[in-house]
């Protein structure tokens, strides 16, 4: 218990996923957070779980060593991976062990036996990027087997490029402003916006929660179609539609026939915008396959009533319709399949690129649909050059390529033949909680002879890792980062709130001490420091906002100032309309497809000739 004053206090602002916040330090101990003064409407309650992350008795105080492979080295029994002891060694060691694995599996295997996971979330900043880091200490050592693709939307990035020329889902949606004035109804397909825009890669400002509640005073008709009743419905009091899970497609396809059959489609659109439309209509109908697929149809498969569909249907074409979808319905068997029928269910009511209508894939996600600041871009340290050009899709071929090695699969138009991985390096992320299939997971996890961790906690990661290496949190380095994705509106310093827990380092130093070893140390770190890498990041931003005629602080003042800059919001970013100018000139404003414009049946996709994703939406029982 302290009696005497406390002289030693401090506040300073930082960031994390979940918003920018402020910490405050009584005697070298953060004591408590509160959502930054601009993050006022609507802070996320997560935040005050942040002291107890940082002094959590989960955390991986030592660099260590599981005991079994101490002792063997590649040879150790690795069905003990997950359940064996982990010996205490010193950072000398730990490091050490790892740059003469890292050489060993070169000398003997070549680079494409070893593999960089890391692509899941780690803490946010522009240096201590810790999937980028891995990658830039292990391009140095001669290269490695990459990811392709993202776990949180892998079936969108693959078929998204070929319907409409991009991923789409990253892309900011029409700003929720054009939603507020123009839309008589949203659409929420699996879209959960009150739970999800708590968080962004970068760290979110919460406006979008603004606009929720502006939307629900408005009284604007919203209808949810999720299987669970979600917070966000129950918040709008929305009309909820609980299909079956995983059969949003057949859903969506029994709205186009209504569409079709009672001439409520926009024929106009299709017409000058999409190609493939009349290719597509023989299924629809029936005529190709001699299932018509009506409302009836649908009802047997999603269980949601005929009648309910066809009103839906009529609905959607009566005004002006913005569908908002989540990623959650891509995540399922032939996820590809309920993003190209909801794109093709939007060209078909023709609002594509009006304000207020069309579709939006990321509402739901780091509040997108905010009005987006006139900003400068905040770069960061670069992965650097991968002289390994093989790459396995993240989402399903990770434990694949363990479990069998040298088989070849079908990707995207491509033959893959998977590599024999000997070691894993994973700094970010917790593929052991992230992906699927624990069970076979677990199996794929004892192939490899080595698994090197970076990690804070531990983690299920960790526990079935070989050496863990103690990284620090997000309160224990100096950092800088830009604001959500969406809105970029803010540039923020992240200064070390307090000492470096246990024995713990940040990924920049422990990749650091690692290429010191393999003895290209200098090319690691560009010879500049940590504060001397924040301050050349930050520089580039202070040059790209002068072209901009948008003049920022010196770093040091930015450093030891307010921590922060607020970049203007133009007056024309409340009128952003996605598609927009796609919609005005289809041709000086091509999409990036073959065609140049949505593409609801895909001549690339038909020359794969995939039993399992024919050249237009289909359902495929999962």
């Amino acid at each position: 218990l302290l009696t005497e004053p406390l002289l030693d206090t401090s506040t300073r602002l930082t960031a994390t996923h979940w918003g920018i916040i402020r910490g405050y330090v009584e005697a070298g101990r953060l004591t408590r957070v509160a959502p930054f003064e601009k993050d006022a409407f609507a802070p996320s309650p997560v935040i005050q779980a942040f002291m107890d992350r940082v002094y959590s008795e989960t955390r991986v105080k030592y660099p260590m060593v599981r005991k079994s492979f101490l002792k063997n080295g590649a040879k150790s029994d690795r069905t003990e991976r997950g359940r064996g002891d982990f010996v205490r060694v010193s950072w000398d060691d730990a490091l050490n062990l790892v740059a003469s694995e890292l050489e060993r599996v070169k000398k003997s295997h070549g680079n494409t036996a070893i593999h960089s996971g890391s692509t899941d979330w780690h803490s946010v900043g522009k240096l201590h990027n810790s999937p980028v880091l891995v990658r830039r200490m292990l391009g140095l050592h001669g290269g490695f087997v990459d990811n392709t693709g993202d776990f949180s939307i892998a079936a969108a990035m693959v078929i998204l490029p070929h319907v409409l020329g991009g991923t789409e889902v990253y892309d900011q949606p029409s700003a929720w402003t054009t939603v507020l004035d123009n839309a008589d109804l949203v659409v929420l397909w699996g879209a959960n916006l009150l739970i999800n825009n708590q968080i962004g890669w970068e760290p979110t400002d919460h406006t979008g929660y603004e606009y929720m509640k502006k939307l629900k005073d408005k009284g604007t008709a919203v209808v949810s179609i999720d299987p669970r009743m979600t917070d966000t419905a129950k918040y709008f009091g929305a009309e909820w539609i609980a299909p079956r899970p995983n059969s949003d497609t057949a859903l969506m396809l029994a709205i186009a026939h209504t569409l079709y059959t009672e001439k409520l489609y926009d024929a106009k659109f299709i017409e000058a915008y999409t190609v493939g439309f009349k290719k597509f209509l023989p299924y629809l109908t029936g005529d190709k396959d001699g299932q018509p697929k009506t409302p009836e149809w649908a009802e047997k498969i999603t269980t949601v009533p005929a009648d309910d569909i066809r009103k839906l249907a009529r609905r959607m074409a009566k005004g002006r319709t913005m569908l908002m979808s989540g990623w959650a319905i891509q995540r399922q068997d032939h996820g590809e399949q309920p993003y190209w029928m909801l794109i093709t269910l939007a060209s078909m009511l023709g609002q594509i690129g009006l304000p207020g209508g069309g579709f939006g894939l990321s509402y739901h996600y780091a509040n997108g649909g905010s009005l987006t600041a006139k900003h400068a871009a905040l770069g960061g340290i670069d992965a650097g050059e991968n002289p390994v050009k093989e790459q396995v899709p993240y989402a399903h071929g990770l434990n694949d390529m363990l479990l069998k090695p040298g088989a070849t699969v079908d990707y995207n138009g491509e033959k893959i033949t998977y590599p024999d991985i000997r070691l894993i390096y994973w700094a970010g992320g917790n593929p052991l909680s992230h992906q699927m299939d624990r069970n076979k997971q677990i199996k794929a996890w004892q192939k490899p002879e080595t698994i090197i961790v970076n990690e804070p906690y531990w983690t299920n990661t960790a526990k079935f890792a070989d050496i863990v290496l103690p990284a620090n949190t997000t309160f224990e380095r100096n950092d800088v980062v830009s604001s959500s994705e969406y809105s970029g509106r803010f540039i923020v310093a992240m200064p070390q709130l307090v000492e470096s827990q246990h024995e713990s380092k940040s990924d920049f130093d422990i990749f650091t001490g690692i290429s010191e070893r393999l003895g290209f140390k200098d090319k690691f770190t560009a010879g500049k420091t940590e504060m001397q890498w924040l301050e050349s990041i930050y520089d580039e931003a202070v040059s790209g906002a002068k072209k901009d005629g948008i003049d920022m602080p010196p770093f040091n003042n930015f450093w030891q100032g307010e921590g922060y800059f607020e970049f203007p919001i133009p007056e024309e970013a409340k009128a952003y309309t996605r598609f927009s100018d796609f919609r005005k000139d289809p041709i000086a404003h091509a999409l990036g497809t073959p065609s140049g414009k949505i593409e609801i049946y895909s001549l690339e996709i038909e020359k794969f000739g995939y039993d399992d994703c024919p050249p237009h939406p289909t359902w495929i029982e999962p």
